[in-house]
């Protein structure tokens, strides 16, 4: 499967293509291609923004116009703020990278288009394009080129990231044992005695249960249980002290 190739038309700076170059390194995006871009090139401020991507930078190819640079590609996606304007089917970016990994695992090549930092894209240019993707914005919708780089390279890889919503770093300690959530248990109704807190006598025994039941649903380590029962001796001690 080759991603697709990342797009840019007429850029102005070299920091947008360094940024958008840094950004295809971090998705897994390694084909850049410029359209007639309007900074001199290879441009040194470029490289600054690469920041550890230069590869790509060195790799780039340039063409004069958009029927040059698209003409190997399958399927073309173009980015527009301009969505509304547009007689083409209109993706959100996550939709639009599902899109493209289904046609890049089929063997289909596959582009990215984006337009130029003060215009966008032309209609022309437009028209070349399969397909729209707009990234939805609050009040303001300019986004920096390499952002818009970055926000489409980021779906591109989400597209087939299989990593859970939710994880829980994993400890490498050992649960605790019987003999430990015992002992935690009587050093701790030891002191709810002493502080009368399982009061009155005779509804000492459903607290004592609810209390260990607590205790139990939180499947405590062995190290959390010895924290725990640091917490009742440093407490009982500096209650004694303020009696004193």
């Amino acid at each position: 499967m080759t991603p697709p190739a990342v797009i840019l038309s007429q850029p102005q700076m070299g920091e947008n293509v360094g940024a958008a170059a840094r950004a295809m390194k971090n998705f897994g995006l390694t084909e850049l291609v410029l359209i007639a871009p309007k900074m001199e090139w290879p441009n040194d401020k470029a490289q600054m923004l690469a920041s550890g991507s230069g590869d790509i930078l060195e790799a780039a190819k340039i063409f004069p116009t958009a029927v040059d640079a698209l003409a190997p590609y399958q399927l073309v996606l173009a980015t527009t703020a301009r969505g509304r304007d547009v007689v083409k089917d209109i993706h959100t970016p996550e939709a639009g990278a599902r899109r493209l990994r289904a046609a890049s695992n089929e063997g289909v090549r596959t582009a990215i288009l984006f337009g130029g930092e003060r215009a966008g894209l032309d209609n022309d240019e437009m028209s070349l394009a399969d397909a729209v993707i707009t990234i939805p914005t609050a009040d303001f919708w300019s986004l920096n080129l390499g952002q818009a780089v970055l926000l489409l390279g980021y779906e591109w890889l989400k597209s087939a990231d299989n990593t859970p919503a939710v994880r829980t770093r994993p400890s490498i300690a050992k649960p605790a044992s019987r003999e430990e959530l015992v002992g935690l248990f009587e050093h701790l109704e030891k002191e709810l005695d002493a502080a009368e807190f399982l009061f009155p006598p005779a509804k000492r025994e459903t607290m004592v249960r609810n209390i260990r039941a607590m205790i139990m649903r939180s499947r405590l380590s062995d190290q959390e249980v010895r924290t725990i029962r640091g917490m009742i001796v440093a407490l009982v001690r500096n209650k004694y002290r303020g009696n004193k």
